[in-house]
This record gives C-alpha cells, structure tokens and sequence, in this order.
C-alpha cells in the first residue's frame, strides 16, 4: 500500500512555477444534495487564482516550471482557448515571449478574446484556413522563424495536455486525499469534463499512485466515448512511463451522452444544469464543460446511479464560454 505523502514523493523532482493558489476550496453543496437526494461536493478548480482562473493554471504549473528549468525564452501554442489565454498570463509574468496561433482571419476572432490576449502582450498570428493542415503549416513556419532568431522556443500543447501538464492534477489528487484524511469524508465517484484529457490522466495517475478507492467518471466535452478514452489511455500510459509507476486503464470511465449538439454549442441539459447549480448554490457553471458535467452528476443522481450513502465530488474545472466563445 502506497503511503499518503507518495503523491508527492513522485512529484517532488519536477519543477512547479506555483502559478495556482491551492489547496482549492472543497465543500458540501447541502442544497442541491437535498434536492438531488444524494451527497454531492465541489472542488473550486475555477478559483485557482491567476489570470481567468480554472484547471488549465494546474497544468501551467509545471508547464511552466519545466520551460524555466529549460532556460526557454519564448512559448508557442495554438488555438483561442481558456489553455492559451491563461499561457499568455503566466509567459508575461515569467518574462516570456508568448506566441498564439489562432484559425481564421483577426476579423473573425472573438473581440474579449482578444483584447485579452493584447493585454498579456501576446504575439498573435493567423491561419487564414480552417483545416488542422493550415494550422500546422502556420506553426511549422513560424517555430522555424523563431529558432531562426536564436529563440529558445518551448512549445505548448493545446490544452496544456502532454507529461508534464498531466502532473498538475496529480497534484490536484493529492489535495482530495489530504481533504479525505482530515475530514473523514471518502468520495465514492469523482466527476469531472474531460476535453484535452490531461486533467482525467492526472487524476487517474493520482489514484493508481494513492490506491485511493474511487471511480472517476469523465463527461465528454466533445469526443465519443471511445475515441476520448484511447486519448486519455495514450497520454496516461506516456505520464505513467516517465514517471515509472503503473497504470490500469481499466479504470478508464468516459460518458459521452452529455455533449448535446456538440462542442461549445449549448445544450438543454446543460443549461437546465447551470441553472440549478446557480439557483441553488450560486454556483456559475459555463455551457461548454461544466455545465454539460454537472448534466451528467444530475442524471446519475435522478436516476439512481448513486447509493444512498456515497459521497459524490463534483470538479468544478472553470469556463468563461459567455466571454470568449
């Protein structure tokens, strides 16, 4: 049996920048479990502090630990997401040069996007199609420009979803076992959104290092089922291998009912799920991740999926789809 402080033990040599303040508040919504008839608590992922908050600061932690300990001078990513907008944040505040790729014209980009990405002094640069060949073309190009000018160029995932981002919900684990130890309370399911996959590798990883008996249940943002869990099943078997700890991919859980019409396009349950997050517990949830997540804890509660006496942890992983979407 692994010990408490194993998690840590893993952890320990690799860099974090400590861009998140954590421990995240972890609480019991007694509202909304009354009216669900099941015990359900939140982990505020969405108050992890920096820039416009959420899970993807975990993943920078190391993410930009790692390209300090590299002596980078110049981060690259793609795509307009909650990833690059808070990677903007953090590669101004670490004296970074920040490059973004984006689809489509400057025209088309969302206007608070934008202005945000301004505001961190992020270098912003466009792929004039639409297709994952025209964004790769444009990256190829301009990481070439880059090494060219004697730039140290790390490059950033989209998502913060490789090894090293992957670490930050290890790190995330630990603080639900250390919540466990000191309140007594064992959380029987862990349900969370899964998108870019790093945030269910590092919780998966938590638990296979901890052996904390739980099931972790991803709702799929976006992907089927099948699809989302071989990427989560390639990213978990690559962390586990550079950590060198094993994992079991049978406790590989994805639901992909919840994903409504599809990616960032609102769905009923999900906003039938948002407003009862928000009228019960003030709680503001967004339509792209959360909210569909919170669809599928409100399913499971409503029809029995949950035991009488099982506590249900809820990872509230942040979004600002009514901003930047």
């Amino acid at each position: 049996m692994h010990t408490i402080n194993s998690i840590q033990q893993v952890l320990d040599k690799y860099p974090n920048a400590r861009i998140s303040i954590t421990p995240t508040p972890i609480y019991n919504l007694s509202r909304l479990s009354s009216h669900l008839g099941c015990s359900v608590y939140i982990m505020r992922e969405d108050l992890t502090g920096f820039a416009i908050g959420g899970n993807k600061n975990r993943k920078l932690d190391y993410l930009i630990g790692d390209a300090l300990q590299k002596r980078a001078d110049t981060l690259i990513t793609t795509k307009a997401s909650s990833f690059s907008r808070n990677a903007a944040a953090a590669g101004k505040v670490f004296g970074l040069e920040v490059h973004v790729i984006l689809v489509g014209d400057e025209s088309e980009q969302n206007s608070n996007s934008q202005a945000l990405f301004h505001q961190f002094g992020t270098i912003l640069h466009y792929a004039s199609g639409n297709s994952a060949e025209d964004i790769t073309a444009e990256y190829d190009r301009i990481i070439g420009d880059l090494r060219n000018q004697e730039k140290a160029v790390y490059e950033l995932h989209p998502g913060g979803s490789d090894s090293i981002g992957s670490l930050g919900y290890i790190n995330a684990f630990d603080q639900i076992i250390q919540y466990s130890k000191n309140s007594g309370i064992h959380f029987n399911k862990i349900i969370h959104s899964t998108g870019s996959t790093a945030t269910q590798v590092g919780l998966l990883l938590g638990q296979c290092i901890s052996e904390y008996d739980t099931t972790i249940i991803g709702m799929a943002a976006s992907q089927k089922a099948d699809v989302q869990k071989e990427r989560i099943r390639e990213l978990a078997l690559a962390t586990a291998q550079m950590l060198e700890i094993p994992f079991d991919d049978s406790k590989i859980v994805v639901d992909d009912r919840f994903i409504g019409p599809g990616y960032a396009i609102q769905s009923e349950e999900g906003e039938n799920a948002t407003n009862l997050f928000a009228l019960q517990e003030g709680v503001l949830l967004d339509s792209v991740y959360t909210g569909k997540a919170a669809a599928g804890l409100i399913h499971y509660a409503m029809n029995e999926m949950f035991s009488e006496n099982e506590n249900v942890l809820f990872i509230h992983t942040g979004g600002n789809s009514g901003l930047f979407y």
